[in-house]
C-alpha cells in the first residue's frame, strides 16, 4: 500500500526537527527536480517571473502524476500580476479557479488580497478561506506589502490561515530577519511563519538561527538554455525564448542539508 504524503512528511519532519522546505515551481520539470532533491512541499504556480500566478489544473494533474514520491502540492491562486487588490469581477475568477484546483486534487491553497489603504482585504480572504474548506491555506507575500504586518498578523490568524509566507517586508528574507523574528514571537505558535525570498543553501541556516522560523520557501532555480537560438526580432515575452528557469535538485538537496539540525 502506498504511503500517504502526511505519513512520509511526518517521518521527515521529525528527523528534521520540524523544519520544512517548500519549493515553488511552475513546470513539471521543476516539480520533479524539487521532489528528487528532497522538497517537503511544493507551491505550484504559473509564471514565477511574475511572482507566481494561478496554475492550470492540467499542470497540477501532471505534476502529481510525474513526481516520484507523494508530497503535498499547494496551488497559488492569483489571477494576474501587479497589485493584490481585486475587483468584484476578479473575485469571481479567484473563487472559480480555487474550486477547480480543489477538484483537481490540490492539497492546499496559497492566497492573499489587500485593500487600497494597505490592509488585508478581510472580506475576500475570509470568503476564500471558506471556499478552501478543510484544505490548509497559506497567506502569500502580499503580507510584505502591508503597512503594519505585526498588527495584521492577528487578522490572518483570525481568518484561519495556517501559515504566512514573508520576507519580513524586505527584498530578501535575510535582510528581513529582524521583522521575521518579531513575527515568530508575535505568532506564539498560533500560525507558522515561513521565510521566503532570496533563500538558498548558503544563507538558510543563518535565517533559521536568527529568526526562529521552522519553514522555508525557495525556488532553487538555475537557467537552462535550449538548442534553438534566440531570435533578434520576434519574441513571445519579455525574456529570452530559448532560456528556461528550472529547479535544480542539487540546490534543493543542499538547502535541505543546511536546514538539518546538528
Amino acid at each position: 500500500m502506498k504511503e500517504k504524503p502526511t505519513e512520509i512528511e511526518g517521518i521527515l519532519q521529525k528527523w528534521m526537527g520540524g523544519r520544512v522546505l517548500e519549493v515553488c515551481v511552475d513546470c513539471v520539470e521543476s516539480a520533479v527536480a524539487a521532489v528528487e532533491g528532497g522538497a517537503d512541499r511544493l507551491e505550484l504556480c504559473a509564471a514565477l517571473s511574475e511572482g507566481g500566478l494561478t496554475p492550470t489544473t492540467g499542470l497540477l494533474v501532471a505534476v502529481k502524476k510525474h513526481i516520484n514520491r507523494p508530497v503535498h502540492v499547494f496551488c497559488m491562486v492569483r489571477p494576474r500580476g501587479g497589485p493584490m487588490i481585486y475587483s468584484e469581477a476578479e473575485m469571481e475568477v479567484i473563487i472559480h479557479d480555487a474550486q477547480e484546483l480543489i477538484q483537481a486534487g490540490a492539497d492546499g491553497l496559497v492566497f492573499g488580497a489587500l485593500t487600497n489603504d494597505g490592509t488585508i482585504d478581510s472580506k475576500l480572504c475570509k470568503l476564500f478561506r471558506e471556499i478552501a474548506g478543510n484544505l490548509p491555506c497559506t497567506f502569500h507575500r502580499a503580507f510584505d506589502l502591508l503597512k503594519d504586518p505585526v498588527t495584521e498578523l492577528e487578522k490572518v490568524i483570525d481568518l484561519g490561515y495556517e501559515r504566512i509566507l514573508t520576507s519580513g517586508k524586505r527584498a530578501t528574507a535575510l535582510e528581513g530577519s529582524a521583522t521575521l523574528t518579531k513575527l515568530v514571537a508575535a505568532a506564539r505558535g498560533r500560525i507558522k511563519i515561513m521565510a521566503g525570498a532570496g533563500l538558498n543553501s548558503s544563507n538558510v541556516a543563518c535565517i533559521l538561527n536568527q529568526t526562529g522560523v521552522t519553514e522555508c520557501h525557495a525556488s532553487a532555480r538555475v537557467s537552462r538554455e535550449f538548442g534553438a537560438e534566440a531570435c533578434a526580432g520576434a519574441r513571445m515575452g519579455s525574456g529570452k525564448d530559448n532560456i528556461l528557469m528550472v529547479t535544480c535538485p542539487h540546490e534543493v538537496r543542499a538547502i535541505k542539508h543546511a536546514m538539518a539540525p546538528y
